[in-house]
């Protein structure tokens, strides 16, 4: 096992942390060391994907993803590939075109080389050390300052939510969501156990179009299996540190 060959390892990051990039970035270095590679805004303005150009067998493409904190259920999926065929050459796709958008390039490195050579060489040596603790307030630090540079290459992004309880609620509302995601792509939900002593579970959809989440949410409210349940529903901006 293991001998088939993966020319590029890609993480995907599905979410706006710049902290989480920044950690993944430095962990990438003493990982890797050596190995190019370039960063991205994913296509719908939101994650980041980091591509290094490395060729690798497959179980070190996972195994290497792991540590970087590829998205979890992304690993899960390539393993299940694996598993059936182990002559499988696509465990590990980064969709660079996606929803009609293209993915953006993020010169992290020339920023970092060019602003903040001297956080960033401190940052690498805690960690070649082991003093990951003191290593991670450097990144988080580091990120209020590099955040400027950051946000203009990203998208607003807003998230709907509906609160509800029950288990068959979440299996009939999980249904219809995943029906509705096998015909448009741009539809992204997520179910939660909630943190709400009044709801159980919390679905979640994300969108960078206010007015169109809106008119997601109070459908799914309106019109299927939620509208005679007592479920409020709310959006908000996404933040993330």
């Amino acid at each position: 096992m293991g001998q088939q060959m993966v020319k590029q390892i890609s993480v995907d990051l599905d979410h706006r942390s710049i902290v989480q990039l920044l950690r993944v970035y430095f962990s990438s270095k003493k990982l890797l060391p050596g190995v190019p590679m370039e960063v991205f805004i994913s296509s719908s303005g939101i994650g980041f994907h980091l591509k290094f150009y490395k060729s690798v067998t497959v179980e070190e493409d996972l195994k290497i993803r792991a540590l970087l904190w590829d998205d979890a259920d992304r690993i899960v999926y390539a393993l299940k590939k694996w598993a059936l065929n182990q002559n499988e050459e696509y465990v590990d796709l980064c969709f660079d075109e996606k929803e009609k958008g293209k993915e953006t390039a993020v010169p992290l490195e020339e920023i970092l080389n060019r602003d903040y050579r001297k956080e960033a060489e401190k940052i690498s040596n805690l960690i070649n050390n082991g003093d990951n603790d003191a290593a991670d307030k450097e990144v988080k630090n580091l990120a209020k300052e590099i955040k400027p540079k950051i946000e203009p290459f990203k998208k607003p992004q807003w998230v709907g939510c509906i609160g509800f309880n029950g288990d068959n609620l979440r299996q009939a509302i999980e249904k219809v969501c995943t029906d509705i995601t096998e015909k448009d792509q741009t539809f992204k939900y997520k179910v939660y156990s909630s943190f709400y002593p009044e709801h159980e579970w919390v679905l979640v959809l994300f969108d960078t179009d206010k007015d169109q989440l809106w008119k997601r949410l109070t459908w799914l409210k309106n019109k299927t299996v939620l509208k005679d349940q007592n479920t409020p529903l709310w959006v908000k901006q996404r933040i993330a540190t």
